[in-house]
């Protein structure tokens, strides 16, 4: 094998690379500078433009989202195996913005829809390529896959009635869950279908929600999803793949669920997210990536449990209830202003969020932009996920509920920024000062979310009390 010394080095192509000038080097054309650009333009419309502002337009998006329940637009009708996502999408954006539960007939309709969606385990029997039923398909006669199935689970929870609830066959969800495992530690999509930390971290949420989480089910995950962070500090679908936002986030969710975050390496993954926020304020997903609405859920989410995490340990040191919270790790008035002011996409009638700001609104980006902007509403959202575990075991709500009228809030539309928020005063205060929004911060507040589950806290919380008040899949089978 050659020695150091005799490969080749380009030493012309280093010293002129060395020597080049910065804006020779800003000036290397590629698809996302193109794209990074085009962006960037819009932005500067938007900040030119007094339409709109920085206000949440509720009633243009309450009139987009129920419409979604009744007809679905050209542009989403080919999306024939996403049926299930975009009734989660539609839902949970009407029960963000207080808004599901007064929609006539609401709970029986989603709940013979997706009765429709869910697999039987005798009839699924038969099927081809299909060892069993159980779980959820993505459309009508479709074979389950984990990842609808998280969908659909999650739509039953934010209608969160019992109808809703009793339409979830658990036995057979459990024996399907099971059947997915892989010797990794992780779970496929679907029957002879591709494994991930996403299809995984789906699996572990829907078998906590539902009180099936056995040790049979958990063997192995932590370890799987573990080796799935890579060098950068963020996690990747599977071991060796690039660091991504929405994989992140299953991985670092379905971590928290385990109780295993002390697993991480916390440091390098709070320094690969805290670059993720861009000087535009949304956040990107991966490295020199552009930066998505989405992400201000998948991304901002990440944030909160790491927070969580960090205050645990500072609460073991300096005693309960004795730690601060002094606004979010991330800039809560840059993201904010993104995705309201730069992404909020409204016409006479309707409106949504995209994206990108140049581009049109859909359910999928209007429901996380939603949740995105609620997470980064309240200071305290955190403390659901220290709760979590300490629910599941004792099923009790170990900490005060965060509601709207909760104190410790901060959105956009204030005039002044909240006085916790001391981290994004700093470079923030013109915004504010700009802003002509004369109304109530309140107004303008979205429900809160719990950051793992993506469902508002009230129904997430109704949800845990009614599973974790049923036998558990583990206590069944010692029983028999």
């Amino acid at each position: 094998m050659s020695s150091i010394e005799e490969i080749d080095t380009d030493e012309t192509f280093t010293s002129d690379y060395k020597s080049a000038r910065k804006d020779e080097i800003d000036d290397i054309i590629t698809a996302t500078t193109i794209a990074q650009k085009k962006m960037e333009n819009s932005i500067f419309e938007k900040l030119s433009s007094t339409d709109n502002g920085n206000i949440i337009e509720k009633k243009k998006i309450l009139n987009f989202l129920m419409n979604g329940i009744e007809r679905i637009p050209m542009s989403h009708q080919g999306l024939d195996s996403s049926k299930v996502w975009i009734s989660f999408w539609i839902l949970n954006g009407l029960d963000m913005l207080d808004s599901l539960d007064s929609y006539p007939n609401i709970s029986s309709r989603t709940s013979k829809y997706l009765s429709i969606l869910q697999n039987d385990d005798n009839i699924n029997s038969n099927r081809e390529n299909n060892q069993g039923g159980g779980g959820f398909g993505g459309g009508n006669s479709h074979t389950s896959h984990v990842v609808s199935t998280f969908a659909a689970v999650s739509a039953l929870y934010v209608i969160g009635t019992e109808e809703s609830y009793k339409t979830i066959d658990r036995e057979a969800m459990y024996k399907f869950l099971m059947r997915m495992k892989t010797k990794e530690g992780a779970f496929t999509s679907e029957d002879g279908g591709e494994y991930d930390s996403r299809t995984t971290y789906c699996a572990i949420a829907v078998a906590s929600m539902l009180n099936i989480l056995t040790p049979e089910l958990e063997r192995g995950v932590a370890d799987f999803l573990l080796s799935c962070q890579t060098y950068e500090g963020g996690f990747g679908a599977y071991p060796f793949n690039e660091a991504h936002g929405g994989y992140t986030f299953c991985s670092v969710a379905a971590l928290s669920i385990l109780n295993s975050l002390h697993k991480i390496d916390m440091n390098s993954l709070h320094r690969w997210i805290t670059f993720r926020q861009s000087n535009d304020g949304g956040f990107e997903g991966r490295t020199n990536k552009l930066v998505d609405t989405c992400y201000s859920y998948w991304q901002g989410a990440v944030y909160i449990i790491i927070q969580s995490y960090f205050n645990y340990f500072k609460n073991q040191e300096q005693g309960e209830g004795k730690v601060e919270q002094e606004g979010l790790l991330f800039n809560q008035n840059k993201l904010q202003e993104y995705v309201i002011r730069f992404c909020q996409q409204s016409d006479k009638k309707y409106s949504g969020f995209s994206d990108h700001p140049h581009r049109g609104k859909d359910y999928y980006h209007t429901c996380y932009g939603l949740s995105g902007i609620s997470l980064s509403q309240y200071n305290e959202i955190g403390k659901v996920i220290q709760s979590l575990n300490t629910f599941t075991n004792t099923f009790e709500q170990p900490s005060p509920p965060i509601t709207k009228k909760s104190a410790n809030t901060f959105t956009i539309s204030k005039n002044n920024n909240n006085n916790n928020n001391n981290n994004n005063n700093n470079n923030n205060n013109n915004n504010n000062n700009n802003n002509k929004n004369n109304s109530n911060g309140e107004e303008q507040l979205v429900e809160p979310i719990h950051p793992i589950y993506n469902i508002k806290l009230s129904k997430c919380e109704k949800g845990l009390k009614y599973f974790y008040s049923l036998n558990s899949m583990h206590s069944n089978n010692e029983n028999k």
